[in-house]
């Protein structure tokens, strides 16, 4: 009796024992298992705070080739990355042109923008002289060319941003340094006074892949003479210039169908002066000197020329005699 109860009592012991030392093992695993845990989440926890990065993303869709600036089009926000600082837009490049069209909220790459090549003598300056394209837009690269009536095409600017483009007015606005501004004059002088001389721009498929051209365009001194001598000619030729290219657009306005028109105004957000003379039809009416001239010289050729001389009946067999005796008859009555 005495050798079960002893036996119950240390069969009991092991169990406790067992008991416990699962427990024991138990808490040692899931200890060790929480501070991995945790020293996984602290790990994680410092490499998302260590990406952690404010960089300076698009306020709005921001074009290719417009200028950047804070608080207008693009702004500071925090994002994380897994990218170097370096990779993004430095403070030193805000100011610098957009090589491409750039979402709203997306991060600003520092390749996406180009500095501002800014000299001791650019300036801002009016173009008005030149033909533009019926779907010029705004921040579109061009060069600005001369055509001569022989045929010969010359470079003047090369790659030149459009901007506050007035389409209707065949005006934008470039930066040009000094050399780029005289060839300009030289060209509008050229213009005037060579009949036949056309200023017009050309748009670059692809600015940011495209190099820019070499300006060719040759300053002639017998112009510059010309600018010295009248002052005046230069604001004479660029306002003459100026309203040859306005009619020269309203002329291929006019002559484009509505919905070519449309698209133009749609796509573009341009004011369309034009679609409404084209949809009446409106032609172009000469001068009344003009008219007058021309009425004169069609009435005089008139009178010049001879009179054209009504074919005379046959006479039928029989009546030949009457008709002569009638016709003797007339003329004795005749006073």
């Amino acid at each position: 009796m005495r050798k079960n109860k002893f036996r119950l009592v240390i069969s009991i012991l092991v169990a406790v024992l067992i008991i416990l030392a699962g427990c024991i093992a138990i808490i040692y695993v899931g200890k060790k298992t929480i501070d991995e845990k945790t020293a996984q989440i602290n790990e994680l926890q410092y490499e998302i705070d260590s990406n952690k990065q404010v960089v300076y993303v698009a306020k709005k869709n921001i074009s290719a080739g417009e200028t950047l600036v804070v608080d207008e089009n693009i702004m500071k926000q925090e994002i994380h990355t897994g990218l170097e600082a370096e990779y993004y837009l430095p403070v030193d490049a805000v100011g610098g042109v957009a090589v491409l069209d750039i979402r709203e909220l997306e991060p600003i790459m520092a390749d996406m923008v180009t500095p501002l090549q800014v000299q001791q003598d650019t300036r801002e300056y009016e173009i008005a002289v030149a033909n533009l394209m019926t779907d010029q837009s705004e921040c579109d690269y061009v060069d600005v060319r001369i055509m001569f009536p022989t045929g010969e095409d010359y470079t003047v600017l090369t790659k030149k941003p459009v901007h506050n483009l007035i389409l209707p007015n065949s005006v934008f606005y470039s930066y040009l340094n000094e050399d780029e501004i005289l060839r300009m004059a030289s060209a509008t002088i050229d213009a005037y006074t060579v009949t036949g001389t056309y200023i017009y721009t050309t748009r670059y498929v692809e600015p940011n892949l495209q190099e820019e051209s070499v300006p060719n365009y040759v300053v002639r001194p017998e112009v510059i003479d010309l600018i010295n001598s009248d002052p005046n000619i230069l604001s004479i030729a660029k306002e003459t210039l100026n309203l040859d290219a306005r009619m020269n657009l309203e002329q291929r306005l006019i002559g484009m169908s509505e919905d070519t028109l449309k698209a133009v105004s749609d796509g573009h957000g341009i004011a369309d002066t034009a679609k409404k003379s084209a949809q009446l039809g409106i032609q172009y009416q000469a001068d009344p000197e003009d008219a007058e001239e021309i009425t004169e010289e069609t009435a005089a050729e008139d009178a010049q020329a001879p009179a054209e001389q009504p074919e005379e009946p046959v006479p039928e067999e029989g009546a030949g005699e009457g008709a002569s005796a009638e016709g003797s008859g007339e003329e004795t009555q005749a006073p």
